[in-house]
């Protein structure tokens, strides 16, 4: 998938949306909204090239609070809405407040063997899934995951994702030092973000990210990545964001 121009297709966000939709970290993953906003355009939905938005089937798989879920909804998606669990009151109460929520169903899925018939679902979207599949039910789990979505997913269907990399020495202090759950959260190696899309007919990714994880939504730590985060598939960044198609 070759992008048009990005200069010329890149949608503008409010703050308070962006925040909203990312809901932490907003500076690094905000990269991956825009990305995703350009394969949305670019993309021919399966069986049918000429089908709305609203036509389609979407799952947000890992929801928690319905970022994602907004995300696609404030577009026209119908989206199911799920995590282990089940979606946040919050997730509910956001909908709402951005009066979406007639275009939303929630419920209860483990993304691990999910509930669904084969080839349910034209778009499936996830953040920090796979790194949390990994932390607590191992590292096997997260290729079980990877499946579920391929099944799921009909000929021609869009994963877009964005998860956590393994990244550098540098990262692995910073995230023991900084964050509560670094010792145990799963970071995925970029060979491994590479091996687990490889099931799909085509798969691109991006990578961002290298002081912020110090301190998310920090400015001046968000403006020197700007300046030293060029490379598109650093193993060196701290989080890769892309899109596949069954």
């Amino acid at each position: 998938m070759t992008f048009m121009n990005e200069s010329k297709s890149k949608q503008r966000y409010s703050s308070s949306l962006l925040s909203s939709i990312l809901q932490w970290d907003v500076y690094t993953w905000e990269k991956a909204l825009h990305y995703w906003d350009r394969v949305l355009l670019e993309w021919t939905p399966p069986g049918n090239p000429s089908a709305e938005n609203q036509d389609l089937r979407a799952l947000d798989m890992g929801a928690r609070d319905g970022g994602l879920s907004l995300y696609l909804a404030n577009k026209g998606f119908r989206v199911l809405c799920t995590d282990l669990g089940g979606p946040s009151d919050e997730a509910r109460q956001l909908h709402h407040r951005y009066g979406v929520e007639g275009l939303i169903e929630y419920r209860e899925v483990d993304a691990v063997v999910m509930p669904f018939e084969d080839q349910s679902f034209d778009l499936v979207i996830f953040k920090s899934v796979l790194g949390a599949v990994g932390q607590f039910s191992g590292v096997a789990a997260v290729d079980a995951v990877l499946d579920e979505v391929h099944r799921v997913l009909k000929p021609g269907g869009l994963v877009l994702f964005a998860e956590n990399q393994e990244g550098t020495r540098f990262h692995r202090w910073a995230r023991l030092k900084f964050k509560p759950w670094g010792s145990t959260y799963y970071y995925l190696p970029q060979p491994e973000v590479i091996r687990l899309f490889s099931r799909f007919e085509s798969f691109e990714f991006q990578t961002y990210g290298f002081f912020a994880c110090i301190k998310s939504d920090f400015l001046p730590l968000a403006l020197l990545d700007c300046a030293v985060c060029h490379s598109k598939r650093s193993a060196k960044h701290y989080m890769a964001y892309g899109h596949a198609i069954k």
